[in-house]
């Protein structure tokens, strides 16, 4: 992250301590599906992509989704169950949703790179819920829609931050800080 700000670092800290937050809530959400119909789990792991995705969009810079995903695995991991292992799967998140950006070297920051991100995430989070879940102790339909809802959750959450991205951008909490698009052309 070259050429960091103090006030891109707080930003970053801003949606990092709301994710950690909004881990928290999930966490004990998700547990409880995974406890009492399992083949919905995979829908609850989407909001995991949230605070990574929203930094990328507002600030459209290398490294924050990465940033924002420790800083929300930290926050959360004093308080579920999973403890600092939260920290840890949020890098792997960070690290996975900086993936597609990096191949572009962070030049392009269109929409379907965010969804494509999204799309690698879910594949990686279908075959971990698969074994985790046990996948092959459930029936066909169950198996189904277990790793469907793994697949498509990462890409829904992710335009639901992309949304809410738009919305804060709109706010001006973005400027001076964000990388202006490359793409956009000046309005006349």
């Amino acid at each position: 992250m070259k050429n960091t700000s103090t006030r891109l670092l707080l930003s970053c800290a801003a949606i990092g301590v709301a994710g950690g937050l909004l881990f928290i809530v999930n966490s004990y959400i998700g547990g409880t599906v995974n406890a009492v119909i399992p083949v919905l789990y995979g829908l609850t792991l989407g909001v995991y992509f949230v605070p990574g995705a929203i930094a990328q969009a507002l600030y459209r810079r290398g490294g924050v989704a990465l940033l924002v995903g420790v800083l929300s695995g930290l926050v959360s991991a004093a308080f579920q169950p999973l403890g600092f292992l939260a920290a840890l799967i949020a890098l792997g998140i960070g690290a996975v949703q900086e993936l597609p950006f990096l191949v572009t070297r962070y030049r392009i920051w269109p929409v379907w790179l965010f969804v494509a991100g999204g799309a690698l995430s879910g594949l990686i989070l279908a075959v971990g819920m698969y074994r985790l879940v046990g996948a092959h102790d459930l029936d066909g339909v169950g198996t189904a829609i277990l790793l469907v809802g793994s697949f498509v959750s990462p890409m829904v959450f992710t335009l639901l931050a992309l949304a809410l991205a738009r919305a804060l951008a709109a706010t001006g909490v973005a400027r001076g800080v964000a990388r202006p698009d490359r793409r956009a052309r000046p309005r006349v």
